[in-house]
């Protein structure tokens, strides 16, 4: 996974190419659907594009939301467990599953360039330095594992409910639970006001 993937509609060529143009000054690779060549298997290069990225930044618009491509790009990223960064360019109501993730609001002209490249950042490392491989997992289990770990990565060994990461992972609570246990760097408690699960990872 060596690549930065961009999922965008066309109306957000020109800002895709300058998000591109960042994330290359700061020394990353970015691939987005211009990099195909006519004649290729469109499907099939993308897909394969996607597996390859350690991270898809989707630009999220009204017309994005309404795109099939773009819609199906960052749900093929979810499913392979790469980790997903919607970038809000315009107010746009998000997918459940785009709601439950840390967005970046670029609405408004103060821009967060910086923290979008340290999120980028954060998962090139995280990507690098894979997790731990847990016993009896199946794809889907080791994508809701990947999702949640890098949640809790995310949050720097600070607690997280269950539910919460729950959702971040697509799985129930006590799927989360099982397949979060297997992992001997976790810990869990219960939240002293809230009663409710919670979890986090040892501290360094």
């Amino acid at each position: 996974m060596n690549h930065v993937f961009i999922s965008h509609s066309h109306e957000e060529s020109d800002f895709a190419e300058n998000l591109g143009n960042r994330l290359k000054q700061a020394g990353f690779t970015v691939w987005r659907s211009v990099d195909i060549s006519g004649g290729d298997d469109w499907r099939r290069k993308i897909d394969e594009a996607i597996k390859g990225a350690f991270v898809l930044i989707v630009i999220m618009t009204p017309q994005a939301k309404a795109s099939e491509y773009v819609t199906y790009e960052w749900a093929f990223a979810w499913g392979a467990g790469v980790k997903v960064i919607p970038v809000m360019l315009n107010e746009t109501e998000l997918h459940p599953r785009l709601e439950s993730l840390h967005h970046l609001d670029f609405k408004n002209r103060a821009r967060p360039w910086n923290e979008l490249i340290d999120e980028v950042s954060k998962s090139h490392m995280g990507a690098a330095a894979e997790p731990q491989k847990i016993d009896g997992e199946n794809k889907e289990e080791r994508s809701a594992y990947k999702r949640m770990i890098e949640a809790l990565q995310a949050d720097a060994w600070k607690w997280r409910s269950i539910e919460r990461l729950a959702i971040i992972g697509g799985v129930s609570e006590e799927e989360a639970l099982t397949i979060l246990r297997r992992d001997s760097n976790v810990v869990f408690g219960k939240g002293k006001k809230s009663g409710r699960r919670i979890a986090r990872l040892k501290t360094q």
